[in-house]
């Protein structure tokens, strides 16, 4: 299994942002490009090998991560000017020597559980599997009685999953992907395809999920990413650290583990499922847990937790 990034826009939405950096290379956080987050997200899941599909201004990604970075071999496919989605698949499957392979957009930023997404299309009986998370409206929602307005909502998350730009592409696919058709783009191509004869899977996931096509979304970003720190289990986020006390927001990936000093703790477990060490059963969301002595913590499922120390 190999990775590719698709970093050949030319982010003109971005300028002048992008007029010499690549919106691949935008920082999200001092020192933190949105490319780093994604090479993160392979490193973390078990991909040893990405492409980095670019085009303009390419050379400045090679520049900053050259042949390996975040504990990856990479190798650059550049184009002289953006050709499309399927031109670049292609290009990967010449080189993938049989190897399924997990593309991604370049311009999105998740918290995805990318190891989870992978086992998950490994096992689904689809040649292609797609990352969808609900859709946020961009508008404010307003919720009428006959002519009354009863309730303001800003941007709500909609009951509605979108094309989150992840994909898992077995190689079963390839042979559709090398056909000859009538455009550029893998969504109208190669998707349509093999949906309509039932070929094509979906991992829903609720996780943080962001396309950068403006200023404004990249403000969101960087705020969501301001004090969030990635770990190898998944982040932590620092809520409030004083004399006596500190919380703090942790995000643990399926089957990953934590370990937590002795100290009076009490955790509350907000999604997911965890075992803690030294206690019988499972944790489940809404339930709180104190205790005094260490405790290893390992996530049944992606899991968020806040947890509270005495200091």
């Amino acid at each position: 299994m190999i990775g590719a990034i698709l970093a050949g826009g030319y982010g003109k939405r971005m300028k002048p942002l992008t007029d010499k950096v690549p919106k691949a290379l935008i920082e999200i956080r001092k020192g933190l490009t949105i490319m780093d987050r994604q090479l993160m997200d392979f490193s973390r899941s078990g991909v040893r090998k990405v492409y980095i599909l670019s085009s303009y201004l390419g050379e400045e990604i090679e520049k900053r991560y050259g042949a390996a970075s975040h504990g990856l071999e990479l190798e650059y496919l550049k184009e002289d000017k953006p050709l499309g989605k399927l031109y670049s698949l292609r290009n990967v499957i010449e080189r993938a020597d049989g190897d399924d392979i997990v593309l991604r957009n370049g311009d999105t930023i998740s918290d995805i559980d990318l190891g989870d997404f992978i086992e998950f299309s490994r096992a689904s009986r689809h040649d292609i599997t797609i990352y969808t998370t609900k859709m946020r409206s961009p508008y404010g929602i307003i919720e009428i009685s006959g002519d009354t307005v009863t309730k303001f909502v800003e941007k709500p998350i909609l009951d509605i999953y979108m094309n989150a730009g992840i994909y898992y592409i077995k190689r079963s696919a390839f042979e559709i992907v090398n056909m000859e058709h009538q455009g550029k783009e893998i969504e109208n191509t190669v998707f349509p395809m093999l949906a309509a004869e039932g070929r094509v899977g979906v991992y829903r996931d609720d996780a943080y999920w962001i396309g950068i096509d403006s200023e404004k979304d990249l403000e969101d970003a960087r705020k969501h990413y301001e004090n969030l720190l990635d770990k190898e289990y998944g982040s932590v986020r620092e809520i409030y650290s004083g004399k006596r006390m500190e919380v703090r927001s942790y995000t643990i990936f399926k089957d990953k583990t934590i370990d937590l000093p002795e100290g009076e703790t009490v955790i509350n477990l907000t999604s997911g499922e965890i075992c803690i060490s030294g206690r019988d059963g499972s944790v489940l969301p809404g339930q709180t847990v104190t205790f005094t002595k260490g405790a290893g913590i390992r996530a049944l499922t992606r899991s968020t937790m806040e947890v509270i120390r005495a200091q």
